[in-house]
């Protein structure tokens, strides 16, 4: 089994193709549900506006399942030679980066975090992860947490409508708080103006307006930001009562005009914000009494150099993804390298448990329901503290895969072609074995009639094998 990321975006092919294979809500539910992959499989998908990725842990088999499952979906064939593709801790370094905004077409986007945390949660309702994608999920939310608090990645604004917000907060500096007590009017109601919007997400303005020339349009907008309309006539008496204006409609020609716009108290002021394309402020309003202008030429500016500062403190949040990576990496190896001891101090103590009631198995008074489960009880709760203590073992802290492979030659049943050569080991006093000679195999006869002989004879031999590991480990 190997860990996988492949898929689409916006770094390998173009806008069209990553959309041509998408993936919403219903389509995830379904892939969840409908997808045939291996017994051990763990799979998530993340799709965006610009990435349509899949997390796998799986084999090539589960890769091939997916990739027709995406076709069908697209009805194309999947672009494995357009498809980024990584493996192991390429992979896992990849998942980390993109929940980090590293790997974001503007670094430090903070909508992408949530859109991971939202496609594990799909994930996780489809029954699609087990503990090595959610263990791998949960190091991305602490290598995004991190790369948040630690470096700058995530500072500033990174788009012309989170920049209108941010370059108010720089404008209207310490004497408002979060826009508190001021009253925020958005002219327009399209993509950029809703997005602007968003950016206020945490404000505390007196209130907030919308204006559009559609009302339907206007109304939709404000019932999803809380707002209220005002009509699109009575827009320019409501910029003049405005402390901060949003300006982003799709007309080709300025809809603030300076004639229109009532005179102001020269104590008043209103900060208006022009992120239309072309412009829709008329350039004479920054020059009236009262009223400040910034178009896309100063919000570009700043744009840039958060993008600068942004990109500069990529290094460091790569240090900190591959930091993480390394402890993901070894706490898999710590599970998988336990497996197999584990299974051997279980296997073992249940054949001794097995034993001892098919000895008993004769009496009359005997019921074997009964003891089998009494049996089975006592050896979980035996098992239960040195295993858990097993898995809470740090793998720094001692010779990790010395150690497993002494608890796996103490506890592992030994095979039956092996014990010739166990009882000639026996015989070699003076001979010190290797741990790669440690039986490993098949289950006991347990049809042979020495009746307690077995069970003296399994301690005996793990005695054995313990003193022997013992003196090869020193």
């Amino acid at each position: 089994m190997t860990f996988y990321a492949f898929g689409l975006n916006f770094e390998q092919v173009p806008v069209n193709v990553t959309e041509a294979f998408a993936l919403d809500e219903v389509d995830k539910r379904q892939l969840y549900a409908t997808l045939d992959l291996s017994d051990d499989a763990e799979v998530i998908f993340l799709s965006t506006c610009n990435r349509t990725e899949v997390y796998l842990y799986g084999d090539t088999a589960d890769v091939k399942v997916i990739q027709e499952a995406l076709s069908s979906m697209a009805g194309r064939s999947f672009p494995e030679d357009e498809a980024f593709w990584f493996e192991d801790e390429e992979a896992i370094l990849h998942v980390l980066e993109v929940a980090s905004g590293i790997r974001s077409m503007v670094p430090g986007d903070g909508q992408i975090l949530s859109q991971v945390k939202d496609a594990y949660r799909l994930a996780v309702d489809g029954d699609a992860v087990d503990s090595l994608l959610h263990r791998l999920m949960h190091t991305a939310f602490r290598a995004a947490k991190r790369v948040a608090t630690e470096t700058d990645l995530s500072s500033g604004a990174a788009s012309v409508s989170t920049a209108s917000v941010a370059m108010a907060r720089r404008y209207f500096g310490e004497a408002v708080n979060e826009f508190a007590g001021l009253n925020i009017l958005l002219v327009g109601a399209g993509k950029m103006g809703r997005l602007a919007l968003g950016a206020l997400d945490k404000a505390r303005p007196a209130s907030v307006s919308v204006t559009n020339r559609s009302a339907d349009r206007a109304e939709a907008v404000a019932t999803e930001y809380d707002a209220a309309t005002i009509p699109w006539t009575e827009r320019h008496s409501a910029v003049a009562a405005a402390d901060f204006v949003i300006v982003a409609t799709g007309a080709p020609e300025p809809v603030v005009i300076a004639e229109h716009l009532p005179p102001r108290d020269p104590g008043d002021a209103t900060l208006l914000v022009d992120i239309a394309m072309p412009r829709n402020i008329d350039p004479a309003v920054d020059a009236l009494t009262g009223f400040t202008v910034f178009d896309l030429d100063d919000l570009q500016a700043f744009v840039k150099d958060t993008e600068a500062r942004r990109t500069a403190e990529i290094p460091r949040a790569r240090e900190i993804c591959n930091e993480l990576m390394s402890d993901f990496v070894t706490w898999v190896f710590h599970q998988q390298a336990l497996q197999p001891a584990i299974q051997a101090i279980r296997g073992t103590f249940d054949a001794i448990r097995e034993q001892e009631v098919d000895r008993h198995a004769h009496r009359t008074d005997m019921n074997r329901q009964e003891v089998d489960r009494l049996t089975k009880s006592i050896m979980q709760k035996l098992l239960a503290v040195p295993i858990v203590k097993l898995k809470n073992v740090d793998p720094d802290s001692i010779d990790f895969v010395r150690g497993i492979k002494l608890l796996h030659a103490l506890f592992s049943r030994p095979s039956c072609e092996d014990e010739s050569a166990e009882k000639a080991r026996n015989e070699s006093a003076y001979e010190t074995p290797s741990l790669s000679d440690t039986p490993s195999g098949c289950p006991f006869d347990t049809h042979r009639t020495s009746g307690s002989d077995d069970v003296d004879e399994l301690l005996r031999r793990a005695v054995a094998l313990s003193d022997e590991d013992r003196f090869s480990a020193e």
